[in-house]
């Protein structure tokens, strides 16, 4: 399925993972959604470390900032750079990991309001582990410097990018990422 979003870009959205970035999540601003698909090529992302949530605990790797803001430059598709500071993710672990998705992208908004940024958006990714470090989803969200959630997406044993991968760790998830950008994020007029 393809969704034309201007004339610099096309989203390609190959599987029901992508239902947040297609806006199917009610907590996505529209405006802010579309404002950020037409942006690509044209804008800037300030890529914080990935957090690793194990259960109630978590760290960050700071390593997944560092390779998301070379893809994103690399590809041409924003200004990016890694940040340094860690975003304080507490919130509790649920069943839902839609939930926890939401829940953690409104953490980071609230963070991003609170500690202003030089770019006009965000972007972080979330690896959850169960035990023994064993991956068990993904999310990714990408936020307004104003604190508006624009993009996010999760993945999980359920969805083909996140079985194909065979996680062995959670450093495993940042390739994910990347290629979950790079399969749905073009500007129009690039193939793949």
């Amino acid at each position: 399925m393809k969704l034309i979003c201007g004339r610099r870009l096309v989203l390609v959205l190959s599987t029901a993972v992508f239902a947040a970035l297609a806006g199917c999540a009610g907590w996505i601003d529209r405006q802010a959604r579309s404002e950020f698909l037409r942006s690509l090529g044209q804008t800037s992302i300030t890529v914080f470390p990935a957090f690793i949530r194990e259960g109630p605990r978590g760290s960050y790797d700071e390593r997944a900032a560092a390779e998301i803001a070379a893809f994103l430059k690399g590809e041409r598709l924003a200004d990016a750079s890694a940040a340094i500071g860690q975003v304080p993710i507490d919130q509790p672990w649920h069943r839902n990991q839609a939930r926890m998705l939401r829940e953690s992208a409104q953490a980071f908004s609230a963070y991003l309001r609170a500690h202003p940024i030089g770019t006009q958006y965000a972007l972080m990714a979330e690896y959850l582990t169960g035990g023994k470090r064993r991956v068990v989803g993904i999310h990714c969200y990408v936020v307004k410097a104003n604190g508006t959630p624009a993009v996010a997406f999760l993945l999980n044993s359920h969805h083909k990018a996140f079985s194909r991968a065979k996680l062995k760790e959670p450093a495993d998830c940042t390739a994910v990422v990347i290629q979950v950008l790079r399969d749905t994020l073009k500007p129009a007029g690039r193939a793949r």
